[in-house]
């Protein structure tokens, strides 16, 4: 089966939640429409011919890389498909593969021979232009994803119930504004200001997918899952830093790693991790569950809280608590002091463990911080975990 689709490289803004509206680079996947950040996720089926049509609406040469995937194929004037290459201006580098100039379109060809998670990026001027926001992920859908939900096959030990994807990087404010301006800037002065997940900062991350006030930023990075599911989480590296990732709660299973499931035959290589390096260019996923003990109400075992005013719940005056520690149940919490906890669900934090990086130019919280909810068993639609393009 050949699925085509078209992406348009043009220019818009982000916004972050101190109030600044930043000029980037994005991709789009309808003409006429401002791009997003980070692109459309391509959901692909193992073993399509895929063909993407790349439109150029930015002033320069661009191109897409697809790290990954075998025998990529450019489609020449004379409409004949042809391997991509690097191109060169005398014997100056000048592209990683073939492009499109401003106004043009190119067309490029490949099969999606391998199930995983895969990353999309301009080839062209990389160390800007992704910076600038030229990237997008890709998840291809094993052969057999309509009889099993796994990651990578049956019998992979990839089987999953809810999945979420989370894109990485950081902003150079200051790049931004010199390519808006159309001033030159100097890689080697590249000072992040702003870390995102999904083209977002904290606490914009914990809104759902779709916000209306952030038009160019589609995807959010909450997690909700019930006890005892298994969450599919599919982590990139778009930018140039390497991250390290912690989800609470638990310990997460690596399962696979630059879409290449982490087996030998029948021998399972897969290993659990407190923190992951999510390193520049690369693609993890991970398998993550909670099943926290006495999570229900006729737990056993008591627990005595202090009285209500002598809990401590933070200086800005709300809190996800719930007022009780037991899944599913609300109680009291201080005058003042508003719950944005609705079901009586665990809250617990996913964030970088590099202090700079939840921080939104200094101020604290903000960049790569978002939450995985734990909701009571039955109170989570199943249409909540589910990637969407």
């Amino acid at each position: 089966m050949v699925h085509i689709i078209d992406l348009w490289a043009d220019s818009g803004y982000f916004t972050t939640p101190i109030g600044h509206n930043i000029y980037f680079w994005g991709f789009n996947d309808s003409t006429g429409t401002s791009p997003q950040l980070p692109g459309p996720t391509l959901i692909l089926n193992q073993n399509d011919e895929i063909v993407v049509n790349l439109h150029n609406n930015l002033p320069e040469n661009v191109s897409l890389l697809f790290p990954g995937q075998e025998n990529v194929e450019f489609q020449k004037p004379d409409d004949t498909w042809a391997p991509v290459q690097p191109q060169f201006s005398g014997t100056d580098l000048v592209s990683l593969t073939n492009y499109a100039p401003p106004g043009g379109t190119i067309s490029y060809k490949f099969t999606a021979a391998n199930p995983g998670t895969f990353l999309y990026e301009s080839g062209t001027n990389p160390q800007k232009q992704i910076h600038m926001g030229l990237y997008g992920a890709i998840i291809v859908r094993p052969s057999d994803f309509g009889t099993v939900k796994t990651a990578y096959g049956q019998n992979t030990g990839t089987d999953f119930d809810r999945e979420y994807l989370i894109t990485v990087a950081e902003v150079d404010p200051v790049l931004h504004k010199s390519v808006e301006k159309g001033e030159p800037y100097d890689i080697k002065n590249y000072k992040p200001r702003y870390w995102v997940m999904n083209g977002r900062c904290s606490p914009d991350t914990m809104l759902m997918d779709g916000v209306g006030y952030l038009p160019n930023q589609p995807y959010g990075s909450m997690i909700m899952m019930e006890p005892g599911e298994k969450i599919l989480l599919r982590y990139i590296d778009a930018g140039i830093e390497n991250h390290p990732l912690h989800l609470h709660g638990n310990h997460t299973r690596l399962v696979g790693l630059d879409g290449k499931p982490l087996r030998n035959g029948n021998i399972d290589l897969s290993y659990k991790r407190f923190t992951i390096l999510v390193a520049s260019g690369q693609t993890y996923d991970m398998i993550y569950e909670w099943n926290g003990l006495g999570y229900t109400p006729d737990n056993p075992i008591p627990t005595l809280l202090p009285s209500i005013r002598n809990l401590g719940i933070g200086e800005p005056g709300w809190t996800m608590w719930s007022g009780s520690p037991y899944l599913g149940e609300k109680r009291d919490i201080p005058v003042g002091v508003v719950s944005y906890n609705e079901t009586g669900e665990y809250n617990f934090m996913l964030h970088s463990h590099e202090e700079p990086q939840i921080t939104n130019w200094g101020e604290f919280p903000g960049g790569m911080m978002s939450m995985l909810m734990v909701h009571p068993p039955g109170t989570l639609s199943p249409d909540i975990g589910v990637i969407r393009r």
